[in-house]
């Protein structure tokens, strides 16, 4: 009973939705994901919108939060906003139903299998005992062996890959827990014309495709799965064993065509015995010398002259063995799987690119730049939100332009025009290579400035966002610090009618998607509008 219990709680702790924040269920790794693919259809302006309203409302706590703090909380509102607006269930409503049912079926898998070979053993004519190496080697060697292998290779992969099951676990456990989401959804009522289904084979498809993120929650999952059939299969043996020989005596026997004598028997018989002889005494641990001896059958002599005490007393030493050497281990490792998912799912960095950006857009402030003298008196711009340690003045901008870029215009012309489009005085404009190296001394004296003036980085959105840049942009938030506010403007090709055309809106969100990666609150991007000829 207490073994059912831990196990029931285990299973409710790692698939129902945790909202202590402490810890994540495999439910709630799969509505993140299921959440995250939704969004990727959606505006990045709405997501701005909404998400830096969420992070806004509905905080207990004022001060800054851990990144799984954060998720967490997105996470809940968001599915309060699918529960009010009534739709489609979501993958957590039914993960717990699935992991049961598969794990049900794979224990009650493990115990046929376990009652077929225990029976198949056990089962002899009076004139012939059962065979006590054949037993021993089947129902306690056997088992062993494997229990020590799936203790092996776990550890050696996860020095190695930092993943306790191989690709084939990993696969058949997903496999598995697919077509099991289908099955339950079908047999538990998928009223939404599959929707639920396909939401919960998407989900295991998330997560088995993203195998740097969940990689290892995978592994521990697949090999818990295996641990549980295991453990089937060896309690099934147990049992059969037991009721075997409870509703009728077991008669065992040996022989050898070896110089296996008794007295080395016995003392094998006796080491095998240590981990229970506390416990019992002879007979009821292990059978004594003599009913060793009295136990050896010579098939030229018959059985007329064996005592069926004798012949019995192995019964007890095979269901302690059968505890001792195949149960116990598969509940330690069933204890080592269920530690190492937990483990795995708290360590969750989620730094993932989808993490990063849901992160930047709930703690980035909606920021106007400037005064905009366009605003009527009823119209306000949008609030600024900004932590109090920071004092940082929006209407002051120091620029940074590409040196090919001031080639083409001189810096007069690109100081009026930054001016027009953000509403700010342009302060300096200094020419750039984007080259860590060689803007260091042009970088150099923006580390030292009390003034904490935005700084403002043009680029050509219509080039691609190489990994250089990504570098020069990690290279200067280091010399700036990590609140000074850091504008990227992403400038298009000159036309007829525009000083410099916008990005488009294909270039500019992959641009953005790109800018998100680097996970900084104070990064903002900036889509040049350009203003017309004069």
């Amino acid at each position: 009973m207490c073994f059912f219990a831990e196990f029931s709680s285990y299973f409710h702790a790692t698939t129902m939705p945790n909202r202590k924040g402490k810890d994540w269920a495999i439910a709630d790794l799969l509505d993140l994901e299921y959440f995250l693919v939704q969004d990727a259809e959606v505006d990045e302006a709405i997501l701005t919108h909404r998400d830096r309203e969420i992070y806004r409302t509905g905080r207990e706590d004022a001060a800054p939060s851990s990144r799984r703090d954060l998720l967490r909380h997105w996470l809940v509102r968001r599915r309060e906003a699918v529960r009010t607006e009534r739709a489609a269930p979501l993958p957590s409503e039914w993960v717990p139903s699935v992991l049961r049912t598969t794990t049900l079926l794979l224990f009650i898998l493990g115990g046929l299998l376990g009652v077929g070979l225990a029976w198949g053993v056990l089962s002899y004519s009076g004139d012939r005992p059962i065979n006590l190496f054949t037993a021993l080697g089947l129902l306690v060697a056997l088992p062993l062996f494997f229990s020590l292998l799936s203790a092996v290779l776990p550890v050696w992969r996860l020095a190695m890959r930092g993943n306790p099951s191989s690709l084939f676990g990993g696969w058949l456990a997903g496999e598995l827990l697919t077509r099991f989401s289908r099955l339950a959804c079908v047999l538990l009522g998928d009223r939404d014309n599959g929707r639920s289904r396909l939401a919960l084979a998407q989900g295991w498809g998330i997560l088995r495709g993203r195998s740097g993120l969940y990689s290892a929650i995978l592994g521990w999952l697949a090999f818990g799965l295996m641990q549980i059939a295991a453990l089937g299969f060896s309690l099934a043996v147990l049992l059969t064993v037991l009721l075997r020989g409870w509703i009728a005596d077991l008669a065992f026997s040996w022989q050898t065509t070896t110089r296996l004598s008794v007295e080395q028997l016995h003392r094998f018989v006796e080491a095998m015995a240590r981990p229970w002889a506390a416990l019992a005494e002879p007979p009821l641990s292990h059978p004594t010398f003599e009913q060793v001896a009295g136990s050896r059958v010579y098939l030229k002599e018959g059985l007329q002259h064996l005592s069926s005490a004798d012949l019995q007393s192995w019964w007890y030493f095979l269901l302690w063995a059968i505890v001792i050497y195949t149960v116990l281990p598969r509940l330690l490792l069933l204890g080592a799987a269920l530690f190492g998912g937990r483990h795995a799912r708290r360590r969750l960095s989620f730094y993932d690119v989808r993490c990063e950006a849901l992160i930047r857009r709930m703690q980035q402030p909606q920021i106007q730049i400037g005064k905009d003298d366009r605003l009527s008196e009823n119209e306000h711009a949008p609030e600024l939100i900004l932590p109090d340690e920071i004092r940082q003045d929006m209407t002051r901008l120091r620029a940074l332009v590409p040196e090919e870029l001031l080639a083409g215009a001189a810096a007069e012309h690109w100081q009026r025009e930054i001016q027009r489009e953000f509403n700010a005085s342009v302060e300096a404009i200094a020419p750039v290579k984007l080259d860590e190296e060689e803007d260091a001394g042009l970088l150099r004296p923006l580390t030292g400035e009390s003034d904490q003036a935005a700084v403002l980085l043009v680029l050509e959105g219509w080039q691609p966002c190489i990994t250089a840049t990504l570098e020069y942009l990690k290279a200067l938030r280091r010399l700036l610090g990590k609140d000074r506010l850091l504008v990227v403007a992403l400038v298009g090709r000159e036309d007829s009618e525009r000083w410099r055309e916008p990005t488009s809106e294909l270039e500019f969100a992959v641009w953005r998607s790109r800018l998100a990666a680097l996970g900084d609150p104070w990064l903002r991007v900036h889509n040049w509008e350009g203003s017309a000829h004069e």
